[in-house]
This record gives structure tokens, C-alpha cells and sequence, in this order.
């Protein structure tokens, strides 16, 4: 701040000016950032605040570049109001960006108060200050309040909400809040010329605050940019947990069938669901819903479509967590069973097929009755898989044909009510 030559004025003016090019860096870095601030309305405030510093203190030079100013009239009067205007300024934009992040209070409608406000009191400290060491007495308790309640509002965020950027900002904050507590005292001991060590004090705060305050500003700005940076993370995370659901439903249609809720062709063909079979041997059963037409054709597709997902509920209930169940075709489902041999399965199977069509009521029989084909092969490995499901595939149609000849064809006259269609 301003000071006599022969009372440290060079150092206060070296100390002015690389706080003059901090704030300006920080614009800057502001600046460059936009982009990553286009959806956060807290960092375009606090950039903002960052440019009313920067003139706050440019406006200070006016004291030292021309020494005849430097009264508290003229020109003096001119300078004192519009470094207490940016500064208030400044102050007001900090807090307004850290409510915004905090609590997403919209600054665009309190900018014309702050204005007005900063103004008026800028007025009335500027014609009541003799020296800018009078109006940082001003100053100070505004902004020694303001930077505490950024710091209690950062600090006292929830667990889910504390970060590094938002405890280090608050921190940042706490520490300009107690600096500025301090100027208060300094400065007005420095008004009222107080003597002996208290008074020697009072002047080295004076004359050096700047550099304090270079160095808080850059570490406030650096913790400003932290938070930023972890915000657009999470939103970065939050974009990349949808793309998964949305892979995730994506690649769910593409492999699963949406009438049954089994494997499709594709899923089999991709290795989806086979980890557990090319690990060892097994085997594999085909199977052909024999009546499938007759109930499309008699009793609609509706009741077709029932057919189709009894028949996969029946399937599930029968096997293993670790089988798996595709539905092969339009008809056709076919079932891999690590660690099974088909003499074996293809008997439970059958029993399942018939038990179930045993637990249908009268009305339910003639339309949901499962009619089915099966065939069955075994596979030693991996490298057999795709040969045992050619091999079931042909003793399914062989028992499909055989099933033919034994039974005439199903009474096509309906047995009751078509169904709803299926959800």
C-alpha cells in the first residue's frame, strides 16, 4: 500500500506490482479455462473477481507514479474510490462464486445490489480517508468477514461433497480471512502513528502485504482450479456411468432375446455365456416346439408368444446356474451343459416337459401344452462345441420326424378363449 519512500514506499511499490501480475496470471488462467466453465457458474464469478482484483490494484499505481496525487483530495479522491469499488468488487464476487458452488445461488441477480452497494460505500470511504492506509481500514473488516464465510461454507460441506479442492479453497479462504483481520489492526495502528515494537509491527504489515497477499491469491487461485478440475471429473464420471447403461441395455438387446429373456444365436456365437463349457466337456440339447404353428394359426400369435416363454421358464427351472439356455430360432432353443452327459439330461428334460404340462388346468392344455423335439450330443472341449450342436440339431429333427409319424396332427378346433397378448 502507499507509503513514503523513506519508510519502505519502493518495497510497498515492488510488492503492488507483483501482486498487480498475480492477479493478472490468474485471469488469465481463468480465462483458459472457460471452457470447462461453461456449465459452472461459480468459476465464471470467481474469474470475474479475479479481473476487479486486478483492476483494484492497477488503480493503486496512480499513488506511486504520481506523487502529487497522493493527497486526499483531486486525484487522490479518484483513486481511493475506484480501488475500494474493484476491491468490494472483488471481495462480493468471491463470496457470490463460493454460494454458487456451495449452494447454487444465481449471482446474475444480486450483481446490480453488489454494484450499488460497492459503490456507495467506496463513496463514503473515499471522502472520509485522508490516505489509503484509511481506506484498507475500511476495507479490511468487509473483506475479513466475507473471506471467513467462503471458508465456512467450503469447509462445512458435507462428507459426499469434501474434496481436496474444496478443503484446500476453504482453507485458502480461512487464511486471507485472518490476513485481513490482521491489516485491520495494522493499519489503524499505522494511523494512529503508533510507537515502540507494536507500532514497527504494524508498519512491516503494511509495507509488506503485498507479497502475503500475492502469495494467499496464488494459492487461493490454485485451490479454485482443484475444485474445478474434480468437478468436471465427477461430471466426466457421471457421463461415463451412463455410456456404460447405456452399452450395457445396448448390448443386452443385442444378445438377448426380448420375448423369453434368453441368449440369442449372436450371444452364442460371440462366446457369450460359453466360459464355463469350453473349460471342460459337457453337453448340448436342442430343442423344437412341436405345436408352435398350430398355435399361432389357431389361437394367434398371442398365444404363440406365451408358448414360446413357457417353455423358456420351463427350461430355466430344469438346469444348472452354470447351463445356459438360447433361443436358436424362431422355434428352437438350445441349451450347453458343462459337465453333463446327454444320456442323462435328455431324460430329466423330458420328465420336466411333461410334469409341467401335467400342473395345467383343462382350459390351459389345449393352448399351452409344450409339444416338443429334442436332441441331444456330447462335446469334449472347446473345439467340439460347434459339432455337437450340428450333431443334437439332426437327432432333433430326426425326432421331430419321428414324433410326425407316430401322432397325427393336433386338432386344430380352438380348446377356449385366445390369450391376451404377451407383456
Amino acid at each position: 500500500m502507499k507509503a513514503a519512500p523513506n519508510d519502505g514506499g519502493l518495497i510497498a511499490y515492488v510488492g503492488l506490482v507483483c501482486q498487480i501480475g498475480g492477479a493478472l496470471l490468474l485471469v488469465t488462467l481463468f480465462l483458459l479455462l472457460r471452457v470447462h466453465a461453461r456449465r459452472r457458474p461459480y468459476f465464471r464469478v470467481w474469474g470475474a473477481a479475479w479481473m476487479a482484483a486486478a483492476a483494484a490494484l492497477s488503480s493503486v499505481t496512480a499513488l506511486y507514479l504520481a506523487p502529487g496525487a497522493s493527497g486526499a483530495g483531486g486525484g487522490s479522491f479518484a483513486v481511493f474510490f475506484l480501488y475500494q469499488f474493484f476491491k468490494l468488487l472483488y471481495v462480493g464476487l468471491l463470496l457470490g462464486g463460493t454460494l454458487a458452488f456451495v449452494r447454487g445461488v444465481r449471482m446474475r441477480r444480486y450483481l446490480g445490489p453488489l454494484v450499488g452497494v460497492s459503490a456507495a460505500y467506496a463513496l463514503l470511504s473515499a471522502a472520509l480517508s485522508a490516505d489509503l492506509n484509511r481506506v484498507v481500514v475500511w476495507h479490511a473488516p468487509v473483506a475479513a468477514a466475507a473471506f471467513t464465510g467462503c471458508c465456512l461454507a467450503l469447509v462445512g460441506l458435507p462428507a459426499s461433497r469434501a474434496t481436496l479442492g474444496t478443503r484446500a479453497t476453504g482453507v485458502f479462504f480461512g487464511m486471507l480471512g485472518g490476513m485481513w483481520a490482521l491489516y485491520a489492526v495494522a493499519f489503524a495502528g499505522v494511523e494512529r502513528g503508533v510507537d515502540g515494537l507494536p507500532g514497527e509491527m504494524m508498519r512491516a504489515v503494511a509495507f509488506h502485504n503485498s507479497y502475503v497477499d500475492l502469495l494467499l491469491q496464488m494459492l487461493l487461485g490454485y485451490g479454485m482450479v482443484v475444485l474445478l478440475m474434480e468437478d468436471a471429473r465427477r461430471e466426466t464420471d457421471a457421463a461415463h456411468a451412463q455410456l456404460a447403461v447405456a452399452h450395457d441395455h445396448l448390448q443386452r438387446l443385442a444378445l438377448y432375446d426380448q420375448l423369453t429373456g434368453t441368449l440369442n444365436r449372436r450371444a452364442l456365437a460371440e462366446g457369450v455365456g460359453t466360459e464355463a463349457a469350453r473349460g471342460g466337456f459337457g453337453a448340448v440339447v436342442m430343442l423344437d416346439l412341436d405345436n408352435l404353428k398350430v398355435a399361432n394359426d389357431t389361437w394367434g400369435h398371442a398365444t404363440g408368444d406365451a408358448l414360446l416363454q413357457r417353455a423358456a421358464d420351463v427350461l430355466r427351472a430344469a438346469t444348472r446356474p452354470s447351463d445356459r439356455l438360447y433361443r436358436w430360432g424362431g422355434d428352437e432353443f438350445l441349451l450347453v451343459l458343462p459337465g453333463a452327459r446327454s444320456e442323462e439330461v435328455l431324460p430329466r428334460l423330458e420328465d420336466a416337459l411333461s410334469c409341467a404340462d401335467a400342473e395345467l388346468d383343462p382350459e390351459e392344455r389345449g393352448r399351452l401344452r409344450l409339444l416338443a423335439s429334442l436332441g441331444a450330443a456330447d462335446y469334449g472341449g472347446a473345439e467340439e462345441l460347434e459339432e455337437a450342436i450340428r450333431t443334437a440339431d439332426l437327432a432333433m429333427y430326426e425326432a421331430k420326424a419321428l414324433h410326425k409319424r407316430a401322432c397325427p396332427a393336433p386338432d386344430p378346433t380352438p380348446a377356449g378363449p385366445p390369450l391376451e397378448p404377451a407383456s
